[in-house]
């Protein structure tokens, strides 16, 4: 501001003539002139800044919270679901460490492997009814109490899928529906001499705290847990207001078309399109600090999307013969090249909107101590990137002046630009493993030709196995291969169809024909579970409860040596609760059927927070040999499947209207 002095009445300008103001110099008043314009717009730059500091600070952002030292959080955690007060006095009758353990290590005995194409049970029911019935009788004498209970049902879906219905009191709350899988993958016997201990003995191991076999994870771990949650509820004498389903395929290792495929639209002719509250499957676990993609931070991962799926059949025929009078390429050769081809070609990584659950499950790790610098430093430029972007949104809904000025200094383009090369610098921070979730994956798994040394191979045939990204689909995968394979087929004079078009016809010049289709279940791509937002609510109600059932002070549950029933601990309040981040599976899960029922699917493994005393680390010993789990993974999984169950009765979300 400038303040005038009064100078008199009778003061004369340098040049003796009479002031043209009373009490101002023409020396101020011309410095006045000059100087106003640079103050005025001086002043607006300023106030342009200072408003631009504060649109782009965390506290004004659509999707800020605060963390605990008051900064902003690209993490936000829901708050730990209150378990004294939702179960409003009830006592919860847990079952011991020892009746878990020995439930758990029995339902590992059963054989309940399955092939990749056994028939229809309808039509041929033998080798189905070698392995269901026995271990769907054992689970009525394991969990007497549900069994016996006649609020609950027990329906037998297409032979040997298991559904229970426990009816709600409140007709108007959405039903939940938990899932897990009675089949396991088979075992392969030249690995026998492999294992620890035999893969059906559900072996208990008190030295390391875990137990053993096939399906010890996958995915008899979460059966059992259900059930056992149930159970325990039940003997609690707790009365759901909310419909409760469980839902038991038994072929999901093989994509699921006898199990899931049928209990799905028996649950949609019962209930209808859009009819319940949330899904629950097996899917990504909670990592301990020991497990590698953890960073040294223990976190548990919810995964709110899964990859699409599409297993390539590539079949090339050609003209047989002596193999003293070779071609130049013969159809094992010419096929040998296209899966070379796709390999030097893989599918471009991409952070899209559909890539926003991965690039918050980084986020959330980004102060992990092992996390990289490189990394971390790109997560960084990416956030703020990201956080002009949500500024420049705001700006342009309301102040029109100042959207002018701001596309001066921080043209759209620039922006977009910043956030693109953030994007990209994220992606070339990650490792080849990392990078599979940003990327449709392409494996080559199968390849047969010839019947002979001599002999020219008329049929060859290779299976290339895709997970297909989240931002992408089927279409975008044939494309990629049209487009690679075209001006290959022209070249090594191949006729090609794919999916049923002829995109290169046979010809006279024609050697070969290569027929691509897809072979098995195939699964697109679908939009994730909200995570964040108005729609959020299902998301943070799971993650509400995970931070309540998994704190990092809470001690390891242990089985003693003496088995005795009084081992559970007593129970302190726990307070340090995990952190809980969205993210994407990159397998499928029996989820991939149910889309028509909602759209709060989410696939989360309760595991363990303290680190496998094996040293084998669990997450990597699966389908494969020693697969094992930890006896406080099983524990912990029980309890919190039973504070998820109350917790959706007491909670509004997703009423019919």
């Amino acid at each position: 501001m400038i303040t005038y002095m009064d100078i008199g009445r009778d003061e004369t300008d340098v040049h003796g003539y009479p002031c043209a103001m009373k009490g101002l110099t023409p020396l101020e008043s011309g410095e006045t002139r000059r100087f106003r314009p640079v103050v005025t717009y001086g002043l607006c730059a300023c106030a342009l800044v200072v408003y631009v500091c504060w649109s782009l600070s965390p506290s004004h952002l659509p999707w800020d919270t605060l963390s605990r030292e008051g900064e902003y959080d690209v993490c936000p955690q829901p708050p730990a679901w209150n378990v004294t007060e939702a179960l409003d006095g009830l006592s919860l009758s847990f079952p011991t460490v020892r009746q878990s353990v020995e439930r758990h290590s029995r339902a590992i005995q059963f054989d309940t492997s399955v092939g990749d194409t056994w028939p229809d049970p309808d039509t041929d029911d033998h080798l189905w009814s070698q392995r269901f019935p026995s271990f769907s009788r054992w689970l009525t004498h394991a969990f007497p109490a549900m069994h016996r209970a006649t609020q609950i049902k027990r329906e037998m879906v297409h032979r040997h899928g298991l559904l229970y219905t426990w009816e709600g009191s409140d007709p108007s709350l959405k039903p939940l529906l938990l899932m897990a899988h009675q089949d396991v993958v088979p075992v392969e016997n030249s690995t026998l001499d492999q294992w620890s201990y035999p893969p059906f003995s559900g072996h208990i191991d008190l030295e390391h705290q875990a137990i053993w076999g096939r399906g010890a994870v996958d995915c008899k771990q979460f059966l059992i847990g259900i059930l056992s949650a149930v159970e325990t509820l039940v003997q609690s004498k707790f009365r759901p207001k909310r419909t409760i389903l469980l839902n038991f395929g038994f072929d999901e290792e093989s994509g699921g078309d006898q199990g899931a495929a049928y209990l799905s639209r028996f649950l949609e002719e019962r209930y209808g399109p859009d009819s319940l509250a949330l899904i629950l499957d097996e899917g990504t676990p909670i990592l301990s600090p020991d497990y590698p993609s953890s960073y040294g931070m223990p976190l548990a991962t919810v995964a709110v999307t899964e990859k699409g799926s599409l297993n390539m059949h590539m079949t090339i025929s050609s003209p047989g013969g002596h193999s003293s009078m070779p071609p130049p390429h013969t159809s094992v050769g010419i096929l040998a090249k296209i899966i070379t081809m796709l390999e030097e070609h893989p599918f471009p990584a991409a952070i899209e909107e559909e890539s926003h659950a991965m690039v918050r499950h980084l986020q959330c790790m980004r102060d992990a101590p092992k996390m990289p610098a490189h990394l971390r430093q790109a997560l960084l430029k990416l956030e703020w990137a990201e956080r002009a972007m949500q500024s420049n949104a705001r700006i342009h809904t309301g102040l029109p002046l100042l959207r002018r000025w701001y596309e001066t200094f921080l043209p759209q383009d620039s922006r977009a630009k910043r956030v693109a090369n953030a994007r990209a610098a994220v992606l070339k921070a990650l490792s080849n493993e990392q990078l599979a979730s940003f990327r449709t994956t392409q494996a080559a798994d199968l390849f047969h030709g010839g019947i002979k040394v001599n002999a020219l191979p008329e049929r060859a045939e290779a299976y290339v196995n895709h997970r297909i990204a989240p931002h992408s689909s089927i279409n975008e995968t044939i494309e990629h291969y049209v487009r690679l394979l075209e001006p290959m087929a022209h070249r090594y004079r191949f006729a090609l169809t794919v999916f049923g078009d002829v995109v290169v016809p046979v010809s006279n010049n024609t050697y070969a024909q290569l027929v691509l289709q897809d072979s098995s279940f195939t699964i697109d791509t679908k939009p994730p579970t909200p995570f964040e937002g108005p729609d959020a609510g299902a998301f943070e109600l799971v993650s509400s409860v995970i931070r309540a059932t998994y704190h990092l002070d809470e001690p390891r549950r242990v089985l003693h040596g003496s088995l005795d029933p009084e081992d559970a601990p007593d129970s302190p309040v726990y307070t340090d609760s995990v952190r809980v981040t969205p993210t994407t599976l990159s397998a499928n899960t029996d989820t991939a059927w149910y889309h028509n029922l909602t759209r709060n699917i989410m696939r989360f493994g309760p595991q363990s927070l303290h680190p496998d005393l094996t040293g084998l680390l669990v997450g990597r010993h699966i389908h494969t040999v020693n697969e094992h789990t930890t006896i406080d993974a099983l524990v912990k999984g029980i309890e919190f499947y039973t504070h998820l169950i109350v917790a959706m009765d007491q909670s509004p979300i997703e009423r019919t209207s």
